[in-house]
């Protein structure tokens, strides 16, 4: 088991239902699709097509695959140079390059602070359903880089008012991960997201380390009892020969706060 001042804590809000308690049943879990985001601006920065027409001598990969995929000889591509420049522009333009872009990346969700009231009303079913806490190694040596996926190490989500610019055309491709993918509007500050990005499998439904890093569960204030009473026998189940023996909690509000509490838990109880 990785040291305390290792390790960070890390959220994900989950509504009750057969797919989400596959996360403890079943040890999966869901990388999703940006697409399928409920902010519209999310992961589609602003892409400025000033110097498009240089595309084709800084990215002469992306040409050449171009021509490829059209049967094009090397010779004809040259020719249709500006035929290749204006469809490119074209699909900036009414956003299939941006849908593209990032249907092919997997994210997962976490959030630095499991008290969240709004979130608890979007993400978690109205309060009826779970917050998973992860105990997330974040040092180790090579081996442990290679399993940062299953143990679902993330990386901060930046917060501008500005959408980030990628300036289409210039050999400038510093910092894309954090353009497209861990950027959005400061409208959702109080989310204090983190994201687990998956760009080789790209979105589905994958393994993570769930005796390694689930320390955990947090159910919902109004969550039904039958489903309380269901998640005490799984969690039982799967403490059962594990290390981290996650354990079962219920979220409370306040007497005298809009908060939320967890009494007994070693993080949550304010």
């Amino acid at each position: 088991m990785f040291d305390e001042k290792n390790v960070v804590y890390r959220y994900k809000y989950l509504p009750y239902s057969e797919g989400s308690l596959k996360a403890l049943t079943e040890s999966t879990i869901k990388f999703t699709c940006p697409l399928e985001f409920n902010d519209p601006f999310d992961c589609k920065p602003y892409y400025n097509t000033d110097k498009i027409h240089n595309v084709p001598s800084q990215r002469p990969d992306l040409f050449r695959a171009a021509g490829n995929r059209r049967g094009l000889s090397p010779a004809k591509r040259i020719q249709e140079k500006g035929k290749f420049t204006a469809r490119l522009k074209k699909r900036i333009t009414d956003g299939s390059f941006a849908a593209s872009t990032i249907s092919n990346i997997g994210v997962v969700s976490l959030s630095k602070n499991a008290l969240n009231i709004p979130m608890w009303s979007h993400y978690a079913d109205f309060h009826r359903g779970i917050v998973l806490e992860f105990r997330i190694p974040i040092k180790g040596n090579g081996s442990d880089l290679s399993r940062s996926l299953e143990r679902l190490l993330p990386f901060p989500v930046i917060y501008h008012q500005q959408r980030p610019h990628i300036e289409i055309g210039t050999d400038k491709h510093d910092d894309l991960l954090n353009k497209i993918a861990l950027t959005k509007s400061t409208d959702w500050l109080y989310e204090e997201e983190e994201r687990v990005i998956d760009h080789e499998r790209g979105p589905g439904i994958y393994h993570y380390s769930r005796d390694e890093i689930l320390s955990s569960v947090v159910a919902g204030m109004n969550m039904k009892e039958n489903n309380y009473a269901n998640l005490q026998t799984i969690i039982e189940k799967i403490s059962t020969g594990n290390e981290l023996k996650p354990k079962l909690y219920k979220a409370q509000e306040k007497n005298d706060e809009y908060k939320l509490t967890v009494h007994g838990h070693p993080r949550l109880d304010e």
